[in-house]
């Protein structure tokens, strides 16, 4: 319980008797970087609302630090929140901004400097203090907010899709940049967002969220390496999913039935004979060739068409009973296979994934 920031323990909450988080149960370590992600009105801001003290649960307890706070104003909780909207006071420079938590705490003058200029510091911005926000651009007005919250020290700064306003450059840019400041000051970063290569590039653990209950809870590699669920291998960066029926299994496999040929897949759980199951492969572990390689399955397709992404090619191969497959590659080998070629492919079987069954 002492490595525990905050706790999450049965929580629902209604708005109108319609039910948007569902009996969420989580626990968020100290100085843990955490991302809820998922889709709008998946439940994730509420999530965020109600360990804020925005909102209050309807069922349910959220600790923080050992203690519940259920019934604890947002202003009496060791938690700041930076919104994507900035919410910094027009009239006031960086300076005041960044101070105005402080002098509502009626903290002392020199006090008040010392931890501001730390903030600005920490931020980049010790040189903008007379700056007012217009003068500044949006990532600097996302780190004035971000500089503000942190000045009051809380033990968890809440982040509600804080980099939403910004162009991708900028984005990617700030992503790395709040990483960074938050592995250097240890505080627990909860962070929302519905840009999945956000979560997978500044998380320790993501949370993906979906009508109101966590799909899944695991750090970014085992989210997408082993979904578990189908809508997770969906929302997940980029998947290839087919259904198929069971129709072998010995000791080290089971082999699912997909466009006529026997796919072999490692079981992660029991399988039985005759189920109808859902796989999931990612595009890069997809392999194309041009003659049946001998190594295990194949699956005959045709090329029918080429994306060009920059650093990859995306391929898409049709079967023969209308499925599809998108391949990713490097470009000098995609090019050496032509739109409306017939091809063979075939993947390690370890690397796909059973992700459902009936």
């Amino acid at each position: 319980m002492n490595d525990l920031m905050v706790k999450m323990d049965n929580v629902v909450k209604s708005f109108d008797g319609n039910v948007v988080v569902k009996n969420i149960n989580m626990d968020i370590k100290k100085g843990e970087f955490l991302t809820l992600l998922g889709p709008s009105g998946c439940g994730k801001t509420t999530t965020l609302r109600m360990i804020a003290g925005f909102e209050q649960p309807t069922d349910g307890d959220v600790l923080i630090d050992g203690k519940k706070v259920s019934g604890v104003p947002p202003h009496k909780r060791d938690v700041n929140t930076v919104f994507q909207s900035y919410a910094l006071f027009p009239h006031m420079n960086v300076y005041d901004n960044v101070a105005f938590g402080l002098k509502m705490k009626k903290k002392g003058k020199e006090d008040i400097k010392r931890h501001v200029m730390e903030a600005l510091k920490l931020v980049q911005l010790e040189d903008f203090v007379e700056r007012k926000p217009d003068q500044l651009s949006g990532g600097q007005k996302q780190r004035v907010a971000i500089a503000r919250a942190l000045v009051n020290s809380p033990k968890v700064l809440l982040l509600d899709e804080p980099l939403g306003a910004l162009d991708l450059k900028l984005r990617k840019q700030m992503q790395v940049e709040l990483k960074h400041l938050q592995q250097q000051l240890g505080i627990t970063f909860i962070y929302v967002t519905h840009d999945q290569e956000e979560a997978l590039t500044m998380s320790d653990r993501i949370a993906v969220m979906n009508n109101g209950i966590i799909e899944q809870l695991g750090t970014p590699d085992e989210i997408y390496e082993r979904p578990a669920s189908r809508f997770v291998a969906d929302f997940i960066g980029e998947t290839n999913l087919f259904e198929g029926n069971v129709v072998e299994i010995n000791d080290s496999h089971a082999f699912l039935d997909f466009s006529g040929h026997k796919i072999p897949v490692v079981q992660t759980k029991p399988l039985s004979l005759n189920s109808k199951v859902a796989m999931a492969i990612r595009p890069e572990r997809v392999k194309l060739h041009k003659e049946p390689n001998g190594k295990g399955f194949v699956i005959p397709g045709k090329i029918v068409e080429h994306i060009y992404v920059g650093s990859i090619i995306k391929t898409v191969v049709a079967f023969p009973d209308g499925n599809q497959f998108t391949i990713n590659d490097a470009p000098e080998v995609a090019h050496s296979f032509a739109v409306g070629q017939d091809v063979f492919v075939n993947w390690e079987p370890d690397k796909a994934v059973v992700i459902s069954y009936e």
